[in-house]
């Protein structure tokens, strides 16, 4: 064990209650360094290691102070978000999981829900499209909309099919998305018509950029690349 270890191992030791049979217990004592609340709850304990900047501890939770956790006990299948999601569609097929509730005209109505079965078809839809249209597997894909349930079904393709999902907050303005896009070098992006006018004006300033899916489909004003830009632009069908 090298000299780091050892000192962890010291270190979540002394929160161990004294008396107690450490193999038997994982019961901690709380600590007046830990953050004045979750150290009276003893939901955490203060490892030996200091951030790089600042004065802040680094902390792990008290029900696995001496490794960090990477499965569920009581599914240890489970161990990454792929895994999740998919024991979700298995178990919970034709339970609801997503709502939308705003109508084409802005206004609020009863929530339409797609199901856990449902989610999955799509997140298998969009992850196989992006290998058919040639998105190498690691690629950083680019999520250009907010508030909508393709966020959540893009993200799960990512993770089925070992993409790495970038989210793009329009919010900043068009200076930050294209920071974001050349910064993480992502290779196709997700958005909405709304959001597409936008991209599109600053497009040629982002060489990475192979594939634009526009999920609702594109509208009729909507401006064109030219054929010589290398980005192909296809419309998704509306999951919702």
């Amino acid at each position: 064990m090298d000299f780091t270890a050892q000192r962890r191992l010291r270190a979540v030791s002394g929160h161990l209650l004294g008396g107690v049979d450490r193999e038997q217990s994982s019961r901690l004592e709380s600590n007046a360094t830990a953050g004045e609340f979750v150290s009276g709850q003893g939901y955490s304990v203060v490892l030996p290691e200091k951030l790089n900047t600042g004065k802040w501890n680094v902390y792990r939770s008290a029900h696995s102070p001496l490794k960090l956790v990477d499965t569920y006990p009581e599914q240890p299948e489970i161990r990454t978000l792929h895994d999740n999601f998919v024991y979700a569609v298995d178990t919970f097929r034709d339970y609801k999981y997503l709502g939308t509730r705003i109508r084409s005209d802005g206004t609020v109505g009863e929530y339409k829900w797609m199901t856990y079965g449902e989610a999955g078809t799509s997140r298998s839809a969009i992850g196989s499209g992006l290998v058919y249209h040639g998105i190498p597997k690691g690629a950083c894909v680019g999520l250009y909309f907010i508030n909508r349930p393709e966020w959540i079904i893009v993200d799960h393709a990512c993770s089925a099919y070992s993409y790495i999902s970038v989210p793009l907050y329009d919010t900043l303005g068009p200076d930050a998305v294209k920071y974001i896009i050349n910064h993480a070098t992502v290779q196709a992006i997700f958005c909405v018509p709304q959001t597409l006018s936008n991209l599109l004006s600053f497009l040629s300033q982002m060489p990475s950029v192979r594939l634009v899916v526009v999920v609702g489909g594109i509208e009729e004003n909507m401006p064109t690349l030219p054929s010589t830009s290398g980005v192909e632009i296809i419309s998704y069908y509306k999951v919702t």
